[in-house]
């Protein structure tokens, strides 16, 4: 199963979830961007430095068909594509929740083109479910891998907002904006 070598290459991070049933695996977590130095004599990695967080992925047969993440900074983007690129199907759906944006854009990039939505606070798989035009008691029952080919059906006609631009024409748009954090309350 295609989670299952990224575990292995230590690319899962703060995992939610992964599973498989029948053709589809899914993942909820955060997927690393780049990994870690060596931190000791014995090869254990420490902390990523880079990760796109609380990802959404859907596999089928070992192709990402959904790929929906937050990025702290558009800028990087290319390191989604250098890690993985060659696992995505020819007709994966790419959603990324950037928190250095204001206004959404379709950037065209490696031959894709990538949704890229605007979002400093919230909740990434309340958003995609907003976007997909769903609400809870479309999953009534499902496990977490059917709840996520619901959510990739549903966005089978989804046509992203914005301008169309390149990567280098976005990286002009970005904004100074930071992630909004909440404390213990």
């Amino acid at each position: 199963m295609l989670f299952d070598a990224y575990e292995q290459k230590g690319l899962l991070f703060n995992m939610n979830f992964k599973e498989a049933e029948g053709n589809f695996a899914s993942y909820r977590g955060d997927l690393v961007l780049e990994l870690g130095e060596v931190g000791d004599a014995h090869g254990h990695l420490k902390p990523p430095v880079y990760t796109i967080k609380n990802t959404i992925v859907l596999a089928e047969n070992d192709k990402i068909k959904l790929y929906v993440g937050s990025l702290d900074e558009l800028a990087l983007l290319p390191k989604v594509l250098d890690y993985y690129k060659a696992d995505f199907a020819a007709d994966v759906k790419l959603i990324m929740f950037v928190v250095n944006i204001n206004k959404p854009m379709v950037i065209e990039l490696d031959s894709l083109s990538i949704a890229a939505i605007g979002m400093q606070e919230g909740l990434i798989w309340n958003e995609l479910i907003d976007i997909a035009a769903l609400d809870k008691g479309d999953f009534k029952g499902q496990s977490p891998t059917q709840k996520i080919v619901t959510v990739n059906k549903a966005l089978s006609d989804f046509k992203p907002k914005g301008d169309k631009v390149s990567f280098e024409e976005a990286l002009t748009r970005t904004v100074e904006l930071k992630r909004a954090g909440r404390g213990p309350v």
